[in-house]
């Protein structure tokens, strides 16, 4: 629809049905037309597609959206469905053409994006196309209403899917994806970047290499953090191997034959702020063979811890030839390239980048670029993003987060996890402290108040990109997060899975007694006084946590677990199998029986969990050897003719491959495992089930399963 509301947008349909007549094109073709005119008056449509005849007497279809957002949604579906191979439309915004009446009373509704679709002219051609853009239209109006019958917004979404990455929670990840895939919430891009970050949360390397298309995406313009995965990937599959077994000739031979062809389009500098280890090496594999990459080489000074033997070979490869020289570059072209950056790939850094290049431009290059496609129209999108201001730390989004018109909050929030440094954030004091106020200024405003909250999965996955994490300095940022954790639970009833992360990091760091107490008021916060089935396993695993770690004050412990462990008690009669093994088996741990509260422990269960696990051989692995125990006696308890095997090897070995092979299903925990035992499994389990448990303890182990058969 285009207009201002739905009246507007029928007026104008009446108007161009009055001067418009596709009749001498042939009964179909006229057909098809009126078809796409509707598109004008059709709420749930994000702009027109208005059939039109130029001056020459050739169809093309004239293309207006009434916000810049509405354009990001149907251009790619555009050139999905009705791209180059069809048309002329490759995505690009143009200008509607001059002197037409059907384009000035389209004018007159104020686009803020339009389009000019080209046909070939001959008869199969404009039918083809046509039946392609009538397409459009019907898969759009299939794809659900996301303002209505769809009550979460994308962003949400979005929060819920990282939520799920920072605790482990592979198949509930996987699920958020589908659904964000199935309802068209993103464009195939961004499904696919979402789709490499889910796979790298699980050092699932090959995977991310064996995509259909993984070419493409190394030449495509992408964020800097997914170029960082694409470069670990390139690494961890090709590279790793004849680099830790100190084959400088073998590694040097399959970068240059396997590798260069796919990372050289994304060595640039400056490198993207979360390159780890295998992506800082594949620069030093390039440095070797194009030394004249003197901007490389100065990158690579600075990272040589990260680049192992390599760093021995930076001195010989320094740039000996002459470096020609750069061809010069104006501001104007700095611009350019900028305002096509932010409109390739949706990053913060590319927003900041692009503001700082046009305030460097004179009005008249200004004026230029707000004329000239396709550089207007990521103007507008920058403008827009200026508006409201782009914060470059958490600290400037806690300040903008009150702001009703920061509307693009949690998507800000989404990219500065991967993009906003952390190194002084944690390490200076005085940051830290600035930090926490924010954080408690954040609270004390309902708006600032519920945006940090939906944002929490993000600043979460920021807090564990610091390779110190946990670390003791952040102690007070973390405590101050969870308390806004409870807040959230308090006023929404929703629980992130992210809490448990803050929970065990300040276990881990260590607490004070009164620091201690006040953990523990968070957690009671959260839980609630009745909460439901859905949290038990949150709650088990809470309590697991404080069971491994010690107590600075003991009875404030055993009161606490005591106490939220008889709050499960009136819900036994609900929880699954799996759930009641947990239940009982902690209990016990403490001394505590089920019979005290009137509990009927020998009710039987409503599902069948006990009866699909019969005969069946499961495999966990975790370092923790206690917790898959643990496991291990609970399911062969629940069901005697399981078998379930035990293993915490470090790497590949006989027994673990054997496992590998010939288990129905395997657990690994995934807090709890390390990365080449992990690899080692993946590589011998094929497509057979191979399931994540999201923490270290024995009732992650379960809720894996029961999730699996759910």
């Amino acid at each position: 629809m285009i207009g201002s509301d739905i009246a507007e947008a029928r007026t104008i349909l009446a108007d161009l049905e009055s001067i418009s007549d596709f009749s001498a094109l042939g009964t179909d073709v006229d057909e098809l037309c009126q078809q796409l005119l509707v598109t004008i008056a059709d709420a749930g449509f994000p702009g027109a597609l208005i059939p039109n005849i130029d001056p020459g007497g050739s169809l093309r279809i004239l293309v207006a959206a009434p916000t810049m957002t509405a354009w990001r949604r149907l251009s790619p579906v555009l050139r999905a469905f009705a791209g180059p191979t069809l048309t002329s439309f490759n995505g690009i915004t143009e200008p509607l053409p001059v002197a037409d009446a059907v384009a000035q009373r389209i004018a007159r509704s104020a686009p803020a994006a339009t389009g000019v679709i080209r046909i070939p002219q001959n008869g199969r051609s404009i039918l083809s196309a046509l039946r392609a853009l009538t397409r459009v239209r019907e898969t759009i109006a299939r794809a659900p209403d996301l303002q209505s019958a769809i009550p979460e917004p994308t962003s949400w979404l979005l929060a819920r899917f990282q939520d799920n990455l920072n605790v482990g929670r592979r198949d509930a990840a996987a699920a958020i994806l589908a659904r964000l895939t199935d309802e068209l919430r993103l464009d195939a891009l961004n499904i696919k970047f979402l789709e490499i970050q889910l796979l790298a949360a699980f050092a699932d390397w090959a995977a991310i290499v064996s995509l259909p298309g993984f070419a493409s995406l190394c030449i495509a313009r992408r964020p800097p953090a997914i170029t960082a995965l694409l470069l670990e990937a390139l690494y961890q599959v090709h590279v790793a191997f004849p680099f830790d077994a100190g084959d400088r000739n073998g590694t040097h031979e399959t970068y240059e034959s396997t590798v260069r062809v796919f990372a050289q389009p994304m060595l640039t500098v400056p490198v993207p702020p979360t390159l780890t280890e295998g992506g800082w090496r594949i620069y030093g594999l390039e440095n070797c063979v194009a030394a004249s990459r003197a901007d490389i080489h100065q990158a690579l000074l600075r990272e040589q811890p990260n680049l192992g033997w390599i760093a021995d070979e930076l001195a010989t490869t320094s740039a000996a030839d002459p470096v020609p020289s750069p061809q010069a570059h104006t501001q104007l072209d700095d611009a350019r390239n900028a305002l096509i950056q932010v409109d390739a790939v949706e990053a913060v850094d590319n927003v900041a980048a692009a503001l700082a290049a046009l305030a460097k431009l004179a009005p008249a290059e200004l004026a230029l670029l707000r004329e000239a496609e396709p550089f207007s129209a990521a103007l507008r999108l920058t403008e827009e993003a200026a508006s409201s201001g782009v914060p470059s730390s958490w600290i400037e989004w806690l300040a903008k987060s009150g702001d009703p018109s920061f509307t693009v909050a949690l998507d800000i929030a989404r990219h500065g996890k991967d993009e906003w440094s952390f190194e002084a954030a944690t390490s200076d004091p005085p940051h830290v402290a600035a930090m926490v106020a924010a954080l408690n200024r954040a609270q004390d405003n309902p708006l600032a108040s519920e945006r940090t909250s939906q944002a929490l999965p993000f600043f979460v996955a920021w807090l564990q990109r610091d390779p110190a994490f946990p670390a003791p300095s952040m102690k007070a940022v973390y405590s101050s997060l969870l308390t806004l954790f409870a807040l959230n639970s308090t006023r929404s009833g929703t629980v992130y899975e992210s809490s448990q992360v803050l929970v065990e990091a300040l276990l881990a760091v260590g607490l004070s007694g009164a620091e201690y107490r006040s953990l523990i008021a968070d957690i009671d916060e959260l839980a609630g006084q009745a909460f439901g089935v859905d949290m038990i396993y949150w709650v088990l695993d809470t309590i697991e946590g404080f069971m491994r770690a010690s107590a600075p004050d003991a009875k404030a412990r055993e009161a606490f677990l005591h106490g939220i462990l008889a709050r499960t008690a009136p819900l036994y009669g609900r929880l699954s199998s799996l759930q009641r093994t947990a239940v009982k088996s902690l209990a016990g741990e403490l001394g505590w029986s089920l019979d005290t509260f009137g509990v009927n422990v020998d009710l039987a269960p409503a599902d069948n969990f006990s009866t699909r696990l019969e005969g069946l051989r499961i495999a966990i692995y975790s370092l923790t050897e206690a917790s898959s125990r643990q496991a291990k006696a609970a399911i062969e308890e629940m069901t005697p003719t399981a078998t379930v095997d035990c293993s915490a090897d470090h790497g590949g070995s006989v027994r673990l491959r054997a496992l590998a092979e010939n288990a129905d299903i395997f657990v690994v925990t995934w807090l709890s495992a390390k990365h080449a035992a992990t690899e080692f499994i993946r590589e011998h389990r094929g497509n057979r089930t191979l399931l994540y448990a999201q923490g270290r303890g024995f009732s992650s182990i379960l809720r894996a399963l029961e999730d699996h058969f759910a």
